[in-house]
Formats: C-alpha cells, sequence, structure tokens
C-alpha cells in the first residue's frame, strides 16, 4: 500500500467516523480506535478529578502545592508508561490498551489514600467512578453515539420544513387527547407531588419505550439498505457522498454485484442506533414543540386561584410571575411538570406513528434511511478496493 492510498484509507475511515458508523472501518480497533478517541476526555475526567480530590482540605499555598503534586504524579505515570512502551516519553499515545486504562482508573485514586485519614473509601469510590467512566466512553465512542447525534440533529435542520409538516400534522390529534389530561385537576394535583427524581425517571421510560418503538424494525431495514443490484448501483449512490475513497478514485466496473452483507452484530448495532439515533433527534424535536406549547398555553389559560384550588389549596411557589394584558402570568413547577409529562407522551406517541402510519414514514424515515444507505455504499466499495 503506497502512502497516498493509506492517507485516503485514513481519511475515508475518519469519514466513517464523522458519519456515525465508525464499525463500517475496515479494521477497527479499540487499542487504535476507539480509546485514542476517548483519551482527551478521559484526561480531562482526571483533570477534574484533580481539583475534587483536594478540594477545600488545604489552604492557599498548600493546596497549590498539593495539586501540583497530584498533577505530577499523574503525568509522571504516563511518562513512565511511555518508556516501558518504548514511545516518547510526552507523545500522546497512538495505541492504548491495558497500561495506560490503568493509570487511569487507579492514579486519581491514590491521592486520597496517602493525604487523608479515610481515604481508603473516597479512593474506591473514584475507582468506581472512572470503571464507570471508562464503560460509557467505550459506549459512546466505539458506536459513535455524539456524530449520530449530530448526524441526526443536521437531518432534522436539513428537513425543517418536513418536522414543520409533521409537527402541524401531528399536534392536532395529540390535541384531542392532552387538552383533557391538561386540563385535569388530578393531572396537576399529581404534578404538585411529582418529585423531581420521579419525575425524571417516568419522562425517561416513556422516551425510551418510544426509542424501542423506532427499533423494531431495524434488522429487516438494515439488511435492505445494505443490498444494491450492482456495483454500478453501489458506486452511483457513493457519488453522492464527499468520503475520501469515492472523491479520489475512479468508478470500479466490477462484474456482478455485491455480495450480500456479512454485517456483525457489532456492526448491526452501530447501523441500527445510527438510524435510531437519526429518527430519534427528530421525535424529540416534535415532542418539545408539543410541551413548549403547553408550558405557553398553561401559562395563558391556567391562572394562580385555579393551580391553588388544583393543587394544594394553599399559596404556590412561583418560577416566575409578570403583568400583561391586564392579567398575571405565571410560571410553576406544576406548568413544567404536566407539559413535560406530555411532551414526553407525545414523542412516545409519535414514534409509534412513525413505524405504523405509512404517511409518517414517507416524510419521516426515508431521507434518513437514503443517508445510511449511501454510507453502507461507502462500506462496500471499502472492502472491494481492499481485496483489490
Amino acid at each position: 500500500m503506497t502512502r497516498s492510498d493509506r492517507a485516503i484509507g485514513d481519511a475515508t475511515d475518519r469519514w466513517f467516523v464523522h458519519r456515525g458508523l465508525p464499525h463500517a472501518m475496515p479494521q477497527y480497533s479499540a487499542r487504535e480506535d476507539i480509546w485514542t478517541r476517548a483519551w482527551p476526555f478521559l484526561l480531562f475526567v482526571m483533570f477534574v478529578e484533580l481539583f475534587a480530590t483536594f478540594g477545600d482540605r488545604y489552604d492557599g499555598w498548600k493546596q497549590f502545592a498539593v495539586f501540583v503534586g497530584g498533577l505530577g504524579t499523574v503525568v509522571g505515570a504516563f511518562v513512565l508508561v511511555n518508556v516501558v512502551r518504548r514511545r516518547p516519553a510526552f507523545r500522546l499515545p497512538n495505541s492504548i490498551s491495558v497500561p495506560e486504562l490503568a493509570v487511569f482508573v487507579l492514579v486519581p485514586a491514590l491521592m486520597p489514600w496517602f493525604l487523608t485519614t479515610h481515604g481508603w473509601r473516597e479512593s474506591a469510590a473514584i475507582v468506581a467512578i472512572n470503571l464507570f467512566v471508562l464503560g460509557v466512553s467505550y459506549i459512546v465512542t466505539s458506536y459513535g453515539l455524539l456524530p449520530a447525534m449530530r448526524f441526526g440533529l443536521i437531518q432534522s435542520l436539513r428537513q425543517l420544513r418536513t418536522v414543520v409538516q409533521l409537527v402541524a400534522r401531528g399536534i392536532p390529534l395529540l390535541m384531542l387527547i392532552t387538552a383533557f389530561i391538561f386540563l385535569n385537576a388530578d393531572m396537576w394535583q399529581v404534578a404538585y407531588d411529582f418529585k423531581p427524581f420521579y419525575f425524571a425517571i417516568c419522562v425517561g421510560f416513556m422516551v425510551f419505550a418510544a426509542m424501542m418503538f423506532l427499533t423494531l424494525r431495524v434488522p429487516r431495514e438494515v439488511a435492505a439498505l445494505a443490498r444494491f443490484e450492482s456495483w454500478d448501483d453501489a458506486w452511483a449512490t457513493a457519488r453522492t457522498t464527499d468520503a475520501p475513497i469515492v472523491t479520489s478514485t475512479a468508478p470500479g466496473h466490477w462484474p456482478g454485484a455485491p455480495p450480500d452483507p456479512e454485517l456483525g452484530r457489532v456492526e448491526l448495532v452501530n447501523v441500527g442506533l445510527l438510524l435510531t439515533a437519526s429518527q430519534m433527534v427528530q421525535t424529540l424535536l416534535v415532542g418539545s414543540c408539543a410541551g413548549v406549547f403547553y408550558v405557553a398555553f398553561g401559562m395563558l389559560a391556567v391562572r394562580r386561584d385555579t393551580m391553588v384550588e388544583w393543587t394544594t389549596g394553599e399559596q404556590i411557589d412561583t418560577l416566575l410571575a409578570f403583568n400583561f394584558g391586564g392579567g398575571e402570568i405565571i410560571l410553576t413547577w406544576e406548568h413544567l411538570a404536566v407539559a413535560g409529562f406530555i411532551a414526553a407522551f407525545s414523542v412516545l406517541q409519535f414514534a409509534v406513528s412513525s413505524v405504523t402510519d405509512e404517511i409518517y414514514r414517507n416524510e419521516f424515515y426515508d431521507d434518513v434511511a437514503s443517508d445510511v444507505r449511501e454510507v453502507l455504499a461507502v462500506r462496500a466499495i471499502v472492502r472491494r478496493e481492499a481485496i483489490n
């Protein structure tokens, strides 16, 4: 492989990552592709832990000296690992495995162990937190969840007119269902007693259920999106992208058709997450519109005396209050709780409609599927070029 071919391959790998489908890369490894991308975030976490560890135990220059000592310990540990791995002492690693991850987990936990009387408890907590951070970082980075969410947001902005039409289509039906819920004293009483933690659990459950509905058709959809009638069909689809291997390579006139895609379980999950994330962004946008509508509607339609009667019969706390048009406009926690509950219900309802309603599918899903098919066309070409 020439240097030019290697540069094109590296640029194409980065393109796959930016499109939210890193597992489409021909050789995707945790050491060189996952942990190296997560490493800046992990370093930031270590830096924050240094501040949190020392806190207000020391004053003035003592606190500064302890912090510098801790920072020196962390840097020294990484220098030692680089020396052992036969890398330049201060070079950022291009391959990360157990030694570097062990430094991330254990070194910050050593500080409270040596500096405080009961430091072992804080050390154990830091180890547990760092292991959790490693797990989350691996999932987010491995499956490209942040680029996938960015991809979905770009889709929503690009299809803003379609999203507005979908909101206009969905809101009337939602109004018939949710208006009775909103203007119901029992709902406001529930909202008054709703603790934020339990409210978050209920809303999160409905959003999770919506995401599960969106994933129902993923397995059969992925197989259809990754199948092409001929190599000319694959090249024509890939040519609509800016993938480096496509823009810098002449189309290959190969006989036959691409073989049936052999998507492994991890790659299938990656494609499914990309499809689901793109739709979920749009679904959350529709739900947010419903929530904002009911917050505004509640501030205008539900007066203070009515709210007091619907909740406790006592004075209520307001988050915002001002006079408008000769009357008082107030915003309370109950406004936000009821509107948030209806927004989560709207997300669930819209997700179900996008799966079962063919009109929703044509307006809401096909553009997302088309973009994913483009990425899969580039994937097929990359693998065919690798064989050559």
